[in-house]
């Protein structure tokens, strides 16, 4: 290959940042702008009474991509205080949405399973022996591809305090387009173009039947015994602890019941990845008022002894008049742990989707996760099996957990919108 130096100017979302091609496309380095928000900018900021003492409002000024052998990459993420650091030998594959292997015969599932992946948040976490840095204070680092579009991602900073790592600074940038999309075509073997209007700007899939012979072989039932135990308030430890604020309508509550209406409003997860409330997030959560019916089902034939399972649990609104389905499947009872109630918030937690990573995850969880035979779904549709959009009821996912008391009885909490609040909680036993 021949020696080349091509010079673009590209627009971030703050600045005018330059990308330099050098020599080949295993020296490639791209340079982008890295911004933070001052407190008065970010007055619904979460992390509010949540992070370090030493909280730095503007510390990361920039950041460097550059590509190695097997596509793999460096990120260097440059300092206002004089220091750098860096995650070496990244497989930045496993950010980008990717078309499940049993998908690809079917154009409706993989655009929405790609819609999903790309408009549901993936933090990974590098522990402290997974990158380098100029700063013994900082503990881990996280980047994010938050749940906006493509190219709208994060990085965190954490420091240890009273044995605790908490935020201590936090950038907002946007990824490079040209890489992106020739990840998503290395990933996926097809053009980002053909999906960059689901994926750079939010526009809602049709609803259509989900052909349910695509996401798993034969099931059979077991039988449960059920409850519904909404009309309890759900602990407010954890993610919910910090996002209780964001919640705007209703200003007072005592249960999950009094969520489940279609009045309920939530802060609205707004450009560059920020909480504010001027234009608040509609639901339509009166979908769950009732409880009608929750299944449990096995998968007949274990691949390689990995038994999975799945739930369908039908909801009816108050008066009876829309029914609404949510599928759960793909599910490892394996990974779940037995928590009390109180403890919910460090269950298993997932997204609505397919083959999705989780909202939160280590480096070595997410790149073992891949989209690409992961085996997990979770969707809503109506009577009729029709895909409804999550983001518009406003329910996020699920999280599950045994009880402390016996391994045949596990709790199923619901999550709201940006995961805000626990919206339902369930218990099934069999």
């Amino acid at each position: 290959m021949k020696k080349r130096i091509v010079v673009l100017a590209v627009l971030s979302l703050f600045t005018i940042s330059v990308v330099v091609f050098s020599n080949t496309l295993e020296n490639m380095e791209i340079a982008f702008q890295i911004r933070g928000f001052q407190d008065v900018e970010y007055p619904s900021n979460p992390d509010f009474g949540f992070r370090s003492s030493g909280y730095q409002e503007d510390f990361f000024r920039s950041g460097i991509l550059k590509k190695n052998e097997n596509s793999l990459y460096d990120i260097k993420f440059q300092t206002n205080k004089k220091g750098v650091i860096t995650l070496n030998n990244i497989d930045l594959s496993s950010w980008i949405p990717t078309i499940p292997d049993q998908f690809h015969e079917n154009e409706y599932l993989t655009q929405i399973a790609l819609v999903n992946q790309e408009w549901n948040r993936n933090q990974v976490a590098f522990g402290e022996h997974e990158f380098s840095s100029d700063f013994k204070k900082i503990k881990r680092i996280d980047l994010a591809r938050n749940c906006l579009n493509s190219y709208l991602w994060e990085v965190m900073a954490y420091t240890e305090e009273d044995n605790k790592l908490l935020p201590y600074a936090h950038g907002w940038f946007n990824f490079p387009k040209d890489v992106y999309q020739e990840l998503f075509l290395e990933t996926n073997q097809r053009s980002f173009q053909e999906f960059a209007a689901y994926l750079e700007q939010w526009k809602t899939a049709e609803n259509k039947e989900i052909k349910k012979e695509l996401l798993h072989k034969e099931m059979e039932n077991i039988s449960v015994t059920y409850k519904d135990l909404s009309d309890a308030m759900y602990p407010i430890e954890g993610e919910r602890a910090k996002k209780i604020n964001e919640i705007i309508a209703p200003k007072v509550f005592t249960s999950m019941r009094a969520l489940q209406t279609d009045s309920t409003l939530f802060a609205t997860f707004s450009p560059p990845g920020i909480y504010e409330k001027s234009s608040p997030r509609k639901t339509e959560l009166g979908r769950l008022f009732q409880l009608d019916t929750l299944m449990l089902r096995k998968s007949k034939l274990e691949e390689d002894g990995l038994l999975l399972h799945e739930m369908e649990i039908i909801f009816k609104d108050k008066n009876g008049n829309r029914i609404t389905k949510l599928i759960l499947g793909g599910l490892d009872f394996t990974e779940l742990k037995a928590l009390s109630e109180e403890e919910a918030h460090m269950g298993w937690q997932n997204s609505m989707g397919f083959g999705n990573h989780s909202f939160y995850e280590s480096y070595a969880k997410h790149i073992q996760a891949n989209a690409k035979n992961n085996p997990y779904y979770a969707y809503l549709t109506d009577e009729n099996d029709n895909w409804l959009d999550s983001h518009q009821i406003g329910i996020d996912g699920p999280l599950l957990h045994f009880d402390t008391e016996s391994k045949n009885k596990i709790h199923l909490w619901l999550l709201s919108f940006e995961r805000h609040a626990l919206v339902g909680h369930y218990t099934l036993e069999w």
